[in-house]
């Protein structure tokens, strides 16, 4: 009986004493932790005076200490993985401090690490990807980029300078953009837009262009109309003409004439030879179904009274040397203008027109017009039909009431 009772107390004793250390422990921890988390200047040296295993305070002292003295840094963040194998950030630290020491294997080695404990925190990713750009392995390096953008989005307009360096030379263009272009890309569209208002030339954007052809990352529509925005800026209208051709469907081929979409059936797409519609606040601009009209659908085009120089819908032509005929119906609802609205065809880069069309105002049935004019032989390869209030002076401009089109069509005149 006596043997049990003295037992009892040295595992009582036990107990105590493991409950002791284990609640020194657990306030050496949190001690440890509540230096760490304050972010105090020396905060880090406090926290390990406390824990010498606290991860993030060796890896905070690593980081303080790397350019002072890199060889102890690269001991707290040792220690540091030590205490937290799976801390992407600390390998990517361990990475810099090896390559900056000349330890190219170690480095490679430590990022390869980062990369993978880390696959999808920016920062490491990115700190990745400009590891694998220094060391010149560029293909490596946008797959690190890859992850980058698609998760941190507010970095793109950061980057995109940087890729568009890489699409701008040839020898870079196809390693850096066309292997990753194999899968989807979610950046890609805004990366293409960018490309089209930046590039340095017009060749790069080809490039681009033709290499997400066929692949997952087929052309957006936005990415189309600014593709072929610059075509035009470029003066490369042919060009232009051809691309915009060989994305329509092919139904829509079919009934390619001196002007598309004339009737208003098809959904106005805004870019290329289609109707371009330019949004203003003080005017409505839209197809919608109508008494009267042909088919389902006409153009409609509602001022709500504020005074505007409506210059909003156009559609650009590539019409031959020669005369020809604009055909149309109209039907004014109530529209109060004091010179109306009219038709004008221009020769683009030329303000003077070739012809205008009569005004309309007022309410009316719909009634057929149509105007001739004049191709010249020579500075008119490309032109622009467009609908506009007349008018001299600001006043002219003030407009409310709506107006419909239907029919619109263009042809050429025979020959006598």
């Amino acid at each position: 009986m006596p043997k049990t009772n003295s037992t009892t107390t040295v595992s009582l004793a036990l107990l105590g004493l493991v409950a002791a250390l284990l609640a020194w422990r657990i306030f050496v921890t949190n001690m440890s932790e509540l230096h760490i988390q304050s972010e105090d200047k020396g905060a880090a040296p406090l926290a390990l005076s406390w824990d010498r295993t606290n991860a993030q305070a060796l890896f905070s002292e690593g980081v303080r200490i790397a350019k002072a003295d890199p060889a102890q840094a690269i001991t707290y963040l040792a220690a540091a993985v030590r205490s937290n194998p799976t801390d992407g950030p600390t390998y990517a630290a361990i990475a810099r401090l090896k390559e900056e020491g000349g330890d190219l294997a170690g480095a490679e080695q430590a990022m390869q690490a980062a990369a993978q404990m880390a696959p999808r925190r920016v920062d490491v990713q990115l700190e990745a990807a400009r590891f694998w750009f220094r060391r010149g392995d560029i293909a490596r390096a946008m797959k690190h980029m890859d992850v980058v953008l698609t998760f941190g989005g507010s970095l793109r307009e950061q980057i995109f300078p940087d890729l568009l360096k890489l699409a701008e030379d040839p020898a870079t263009r196809e390693i850096a953009h066309a292997k990753l272009l194999k899968q989807r890309i979610a950046w890609w569209p805004q990366f293409f837009n960018y490309a089209a208002a930046k590039a340095t030339s017009v060749e790069t954007l080809r490039a681009l262009f033709q290499m997400q052809a066929d692949g997952p990352n087929a052309v957006t529509t936005e990415g189309l109309r600014v593709y072929l925005q610059r075509l035009q800026r470029e003066n490369l209208w042919i060009e232009s003409y051809l691309v915009w051709l060989n994305n329509l469907r092919k139904d829509q081929l079919n009934v390619i004439g001196n002007l598309f979409n004339g009737g208003f059936e098809e959904k106005i797409s805004n870019l290329g030879f289609d109707w371009i519609i330019t949004p203003a606040s003080q005017v409505i601009v839209d197809t919608a179904s109508t008494s009267g009209a042909t088919g389902h659908e006409a153009l409609r085009v509602v001022f709500r009274g504020p005074r505007i120089q409506f210059q909003h819908v156009h559609q650009y032509l590539m019409l031959d040397p020669g005369a020809y005929s604009l055909h149309g119906r109209v039907r004014p609802d109530n529209l109060e203008t004091s010179e109306g609205i009219q038709w004008s065809i221009y020769c683009v880069g030329n303000a003077k027109a070739l012809a205008h069309s009569e005004r309309f105002t007022g309410t009316d049935h719909w009634q057929h017009f149509t105007t001739q004019f004049q191709i010249p032989p020579q500075d008119c390869a490309v032109q622009m039909l467009r609908l506009e209030l007349a008018g001299r002076s600001a006043l002219d401009y003030e407009a409310k009431g709506a107006i419909w089109f239907d029919d619109i069509s263009i042809a050429r005149q025979k020959k006598d």
